[in-house]
């Protein structure tokens, strides 16, 4: 999480998408998931981008319980080693900052959607790994190969520990049309920045798995995506969607 102080106090933040802001001593503290946003954000009011500096209590994540999810998944906390029941799959959650532990709808989400997708000897791409649990899922269900990415660095060592191949950095250094199966569990507002790279990086038929978003963001996500077909979702919690969509197959030339 990236931060951004400024002088004073805004009503209206116009069309920033923060991810919060706290009213400080004659400074506001401005919050971003996004490092490129933060940063453009910094620009405009003539200051710096920092890590975020609050006092964070994650007291709330040893209160965890090992939780069915879906049909097949079995989150639980490290600390609780007790066994799986008959048919489930155990994927760990991880303490800290890095989202994706398992306790977020839309992590949840996206683990229930991901029982409706064939990954068996596919090659997938995690794009905003978080703590990796996607991808692990991915190579659980069959994945030839899971290859995950994410800005922040502790994201990518997080995932790294679980045995995915992840990297800090973005995905524009991937070749085209190079994976099977997308995994996308990002804030709203970074579907729409990402969308070409969706169909760019997936095959003509890949499966795109989203989340992360709103149902009310939907329609615009979805005009973003004019080379995919919408064939599957669900809502969990306050209106978190995960959905599935299918990349258009590539048809052959009239000429």
């Amino acid at each position: 999480m990236y931060m951004v102080r400024i002088a004073g106090v805004l009503d209206d933040w116009g069309s920033w998408p923060i991810d919060g802001a706290e009213e400080r001593t004659g400074e506001s503290w401005v919050y971003f998931s996004s490092q490129l946003v933060a940063r453009e954000f910094a620009k405009a009011h003539g200051s710096k981008v920092e890590r975020a500096r609050w006092e964070v209590n994650l007291d709330y994540q040893r209160e965890w319980t090992a939780k069915a999810v879906g049909r097949h998944w079995w989150i639980a906390p490290e600390w609780d080693q007790s066994a799986a029941p008959d048919g489930r799959i155990r994927l760990g959650m991880k303490m800290g900052l890095v989202f994706g532990a398992g306790d977020h709808d839309t992590t949840c989400g996206c683990l229930e959607m991901m029982e409706r997708l064939d990954f068996s000897k596919k090659n997938i791409f995690d794009l905003g790994t978080g703590t990796g649990i996607l991808s692990e899922a991915a190579i659980r269900l069959g994945a030839a190969t899971a290859v995950a990415c994410d800005l922040e660095w502790d994201a990518a060592l997080m995932a790294h520990k679980r045995g995915v191949a992840a990297y800090q950095g973005p995905s524009f250094a991937l070749p085209d049309a190079a994976f099977d199966v997308m995994l996308v569990n990002v804030p709203g507002y970074v579907h729409l920045d990402l969308s070409p790279e969706y169909g760019r990086l997936l095959k003509p038929g890949g499966d795109l798995l989203l989340s992360g978003y709103y149902e009310w963001q939907g329609e615009r996500i979805e005009a973003a995506l004019p080379q995919f077909r919408k064939i599957d979702q669900i809502l969990r919690g306050d209106g978190w969607v995960a959905s599935i969509f299918s990349h258009a197959t590539a048809t052959a030339s009239s000429d």
